[in-house]
């Protein structure tokens, strides 16, 4: 193993009042900056913590400007053997781990299964060192038999952390990193939130060896007892979109891993880090001790070695990539067309080649005129990239803060369909729960602080309607099983009108948006709904007036509408960048 470079001190000013945090910077081939924290001046790690307190005394700037997603960070004490740093920093989430009782743990977890990893009988970690030594580990679904098996086999013991644990901790520093313009769906269920996680409890056990390998996700590592020894060198793949893993005895997932690697790097070799083959830079070891954090970026390798058994727990981050959002549009729009919609075909009458050249061919067209539509702005607007609060309501978890409101904001992918027990669902169930999930635009106070709109009574706009984005009336989905006709006085359905953005780039078309709202007494919502039946795209030129500016506000930040640019608006976010619509 080689040397790790020699450390220069440094220091970094603290907004504020507060002390200097003194860093110790490795050399420049060095994967990690340890940065020491005083006793006196640790912080508490809350259930829902940010970023400046979760890495005090490191501030959330400097570590999203100079480190996230490039090298790994290690918070520690700066005295040795002291047990008031842990209880400072972790004595809230220790107590929310139910005081560290493996048995508790194991019962309360998130996880359908417990994942319990098999040892060498004789602890022999040269044996375990050695390249052929890969974990092996079982998974149980009954809980008592992984609790045996842990407290009376010594296994050491993975599973996730309890929802309420989970679901605060993943939401939290999805929003303080950006992953995902920090969207997350605690149920798991939406395919289409661009953030996701998990929090991972590691119970170790002594001598336990987690070799050599690297994630595809963005980790925060928190110690809540024992010691671990933590082996990193930087890896050759910048943000992998799987990790590598020949800790595990998975010899079937190889082929995957290295066809994933070797899009980007076709040298790549599976197997423990080479220098200047599949890794970078000098070998460097940490010890994380009770109370430290420790976050490493995807692809960093590490290996992980248990000096004194413990509990810790790791946030793993993930977050949908440009390819994927990007695609999920152009797929939606070639839909629209019906040439893209055929299947493909090969016969005699029909060359499938021939075919698929025209509309190849034709594919940079369709790119810019999503481009000239809203582009960017079209693929997230406002309200994915400004999602709300996560705020906890109990032992099961928590939930979004503007859904507390007696109006509530369905946010991305709000009030989704659903069916009944039989896999059917009447008209009234739908319009009832439609009426639950109901917004009024004139009434809405859930925008963002740090969302800039600056539109102005009585100035003049062009508008263009989202390509990506659909409106509906209520009673369209109604209607039918309610034997109403439009003549019928079923009224009160009729100014309400569902707004479905970007849906079709997955194959149950779930909804990045989903809101249910009413029309303005000016029918407002109405004119762009027939001009979007009629014509197929709204561009159009208004004047914002009180009639309609709550409406136009609304629909631009949940992403039906697009402010074309101006030579007078130029500094309007939320705007597309054409002045024409093709």
């Amino acid at each position: 193993m080689s040397q790790p470079g020699k450390k220069r001190q440094t220091t970094s000013h603290i907004k504020g009042n507060e002390k200097k945090a003194r860093h110790e910077v490795p050399s420049d081939d060095s994967p990690v900056v340890v940065v020491k924290n005083k006793v006196e001046d640790a912080k508490s790690i809350s259930l829902s913590p940010d970023l400046n307190e979760l890495l005090h005394p490191m501030t959330e700037q400097e570590f999203l400007d100079q480190h996230f997603r490039q090298k790994a960070v290690h918070i520690t004490c700066d005295q040795v053997g002291t047990d008031n740093y842990a209880l400072k920093r972790v004595s809230d989430l220790r107590e929310a781990m139910f005081d560290l009782d493996p048995e508790m743990i194991i019962r309360e977890t998130s996880s359908d299964n417990v994942f319990l990893w098999l040892v060498d009988k004789g602890g022999n970690k040269e044996i375990q060192d050695r390249k052929s030594s890969t974990i092996r580990s079982i998974e149980i679904s009954d809980v008592d038999t992984a609790i045996s098996l842990h407290k009376i086999a010594k296994h050491a013991t993975y599973c996730r952390a309890p929802p309420m644990v989970e679901q605060n901790l993943v939401a939290s520093l999805l929003k303080a990193t950006g992953l995902g313009c920090g969207q997350y769906d605690p149920s798991g269920e939406s395919i289409i939130s661009m953030g996701r996680g998990e929090v991972e409890t590691f119970i170790s056990t002594e001598n336990h060896l987690t070799n050599w390998h690297y994630d595809f996700q963005e980790n925060f590592t928190i110690q809540l007892s024992g010691t671990k020894r933590w082996t990193l060198q930087q890896g050759t793949i910048k943000d992998p979109i799987r990790g590598c893993t020949p800790h595990y005895a998975s010899p079937e997932a190889v082929e995957s891993q290295l066809k994933a690697a070797h899009l980007f790097d076709r040298k790549f070799r599976f197997g423990f880090p080479e220098k200047d083959v599949t890794a970078v830079g000098n070998v460097h070891s940490i010890d994380v001790k009770p109370g430290d954090v420790f976050y490493f970026p995807a692809g960093m390798w590490h290996k992980v070695d248990t000096i004194e058994p413990g509990v810790s727990i790791n946030v793993s981050l993930m977050a949908s990539n440009y390819a994927s959002i990007a695609s999920q549009a152009l797929h939606q729009l070639m839909f629209q067309d019906e040439r893209w919609r055929q299947p493909v075909l090969n016969n005699k009458r029909v060359e499938a080649v021939d075919h698929l050249k025209a509309l190849l061919k034709e594919l940079p067209s369709m790119i810019q005129r999503l481009e000239q539509s809203g582009g960017a702005e079209a693929i997230l607007p406002p309200v994915l990239r400004h999602p709300p609060s996560f705020l906890p309501t109990g032992d099961e978890g928590g939930e979004w803060e503007d859904f507390e409101n007696e109006e509530k904001d369905c946010g991305p992918d709000g009030g989704k369909e659903t069916a009944g027990d039989d896999g059917s669902e009447t008209a009234k169930s739908v319009g009832d729960r439609e009426e639950d999930n109901l917004l009024d635009p004139t009434k809405f106070d859930s925008f963002p602080e740090n969302w800039s709109y600056n539109l102005e009574l009585g100035e003049t706009v062009q508008i263009s309607r989202n390509p990506l984005a659909a409106l509906h009336k209520l009673t369209e989905t109604t209607s039918f099983y309610d034997n109403n006709d439009d003549d019928d006085d079923n009224d009160d359905g009729k100014d309400i009108f569902i707004l479905n953005v970007n849906y079709a780039g997955n194959e149950t078309h779930q909804s990045a948006i989903r809101v249910v709202f009413r029309d303005n007494d000016d029918s407002f919502v109405q004119s762009l709904y027939c001009n979007e039946r009629q014509n197929g795209d709204v561009t159009k030129t208004i004047k914002v007036s009180e009639k309609n500016e709550s409406h136009l506000k609304f629909l631009v930040f949940h992403g039906y509408l697009q402010i074309l640019d101006s030579s007078s608006r130029s500094d309007m976010p939320g705007k597309a960048n054409a002045t024409k619509i093709v």
